[in-house]
């Protein structure tokens, strides 16, 4: 195996017992470099970690962290979710089962707004279980469906996962906000066919109720604002209207303007609450893909993503069973690790094992962010489950059971995206 695998083993046997990604990146990257040069009381093993270390985050991109994370926050905090729930609630009532429904599409809504699938599960979770508890629908089920449908807002644009895969991956920010489109509306489809579908099974679901023109206008007079912000984020990026990083922040202006002029219900208090998380979170993830990047150079100066491509070719040459492979990878890393360090620490590894197949990068990134969210749903890291946990009172272990089948089809989507590139493609492809 030699040292750099086991070194590669020690980093995931250091993350999977509770070792701070960050920091367990740090101390594999420091030994690894100690084994490149002469030990680590050679000065060129900290001059290589620390240059490599602000080569990676001394960027113009990664702005665009900072001011998403806080105009996630600043729209979570202004009065989003009612609205949003109230609008979509309205538009599915003439379904039978209209408030499962409603719980997607509000996610789907939230996603362009938050980024945070346990920002989604225990801010807009709490409003739809609420409301689907008070209708009389079964608590079990409501709380899978709400699980599953925070599953969304990691993968609909804007991501901090995919903002994060561009900048490994040394890919466009809008060809990948623009790639997840279809994924995530696909992916929200099958959620309610499913849906649709297992209502057939249960008894406690009310009557579909009388459309109301009247009532639905209301309503989106009222959400029609935070709808737009997504629009605008992605469209003004891909149109050459601002960068990744100005788009950004418009957005955190956009919420801002919303929470404190519009709706007057995000107050200074909170404004400045939401400062001080936004730059925790954001110190935190620069960290991590500062180590992670100093960890990814070690690996490529031991060669072992070359190493990687040969064994992958003796075992197929096909690029179809290569990506259904990594899906199996990324399953079981996704069990012990959150999807932006499996990102920052996976891509410079697989990537170039992925060029010798021929698969697109932008095809790869979204295949691999879409698969590593299972692992919010899944044990024992499962950060939504925990989420679930905390807002229904709901046991952990039947979360795991109501949500298994969330999980196959999820997985059963990044599939079917793996043998139809086009459904990731088309868009970026219109858009060059």
């Amino acid at each position: 195996m030699g040292v750099f695998g086991l070194l590669t083993l020690a980093l995931v046997g250091l993350i999977v017992i509770g070792f701070p990604v960050g920091f367990a990146a740090g101390v594999i990257s420091a030994l690894g470099l100690a084994e490149v040069y002469n030990g680590l009381a050679d000065p060129r093993v900290a001059s290589a970690l620390a240059r490599t270390m602000l080569d990676r985050i001394d960027g113009f991109l990664l702005l665009s962290v900072p001011f998403f994370l806080l105009a996630g926050r600043l729209m979570n905090g202004a009065g989003i979710t009612v609205r949003l729930f109230e609008f979509v609630s309205a538009v599915t009532r003439p379904l039978r089962g209209g408030l499962a429904h409603a719980n997607v599409l509000a996610s789907v809504l939230f996603a362009g707004m938050s980024g945070s699938a346990t920002a989604d599960a225990m801010g807009l979770g709490t409003i739809e279980l609420k409301a689907m508890a008070h209708a009389g629908y079964r608590r079990e089920f409501a709380v899978g469906i709400t699980g599953a449908s925070s599953l969304l807002s990691p993968i609909i644009p804007p991501s901090i996962a995919l903002v994060a895969y561009a900048v490994v991956a040394e890919q466009s920010v809008g060809a990948m906000f623009l790639a997840a489109i279809v994924p995530g509306i696909l992916l929200a489809l099958s959620y309610m066919l499913y849906v649709a579908w297992r209502l057939r099974f249960e008894t406690d679901v009310p009557p579909a109720g009388r459309f109301d023109l009247c009532e639905v206008w209301r309503s989106f007079r009222g959400a029609v604002l935070p709808i737009l912000m997504p629009a605008i984020i992605v469209g003004g990026i891909n149109f050459g209207i601002f960068t990744p990083t100005e788009a950004a922040a418009v957005a955190v202006f956009y919420a801002g303007a919303i929470g404190m002029i519009v709706f007057r219900e995000l107050s200074w208090r909170q404004l400045v609450a939401d400062l001080r998380g936004a730059m925790i979170d954001s110190a935190a993830i620069m960290l991590i893909i500062a180590f992670t990047s100093a960890f990814g150079q070690v690996l490529i100066r031991a060669q072992l993503p070359d190493q990687l491509a040969a064994l992958a070719t003796a075992l197929t040459s096909d690029a179809t069973v290569f990506l259904l492979l990594m899906i199996l990878l990324w399953l079981g890393v996704g069990c012990f690790m959150a999807q932006t360090p499996a990102i920052l620490i996976l891509t410079p590894i697989l990537l170039p094992v992925a060029e010798q197949y021929a698969v697109d990068p932008i095809h790869f990134g979204m295949v691999m962010a879409l698969t590593l969210t299972l692992g919010l749903l899944t044990p024992p890291v499962g950060m939504v489950l925990y989420a679930l946990v905390k807002v229904s009172g709901v046991p952990f272990e039947r979360l795991v059971v109501v949500s298994f089948p969330y999980v196959v089809i999820t997985a059963l989507v990044c599939v079917v995206l793996v043998l139809a590139p086009d459904l990731v493609l088309a868009l970026p492809r219109l858009a060059r």
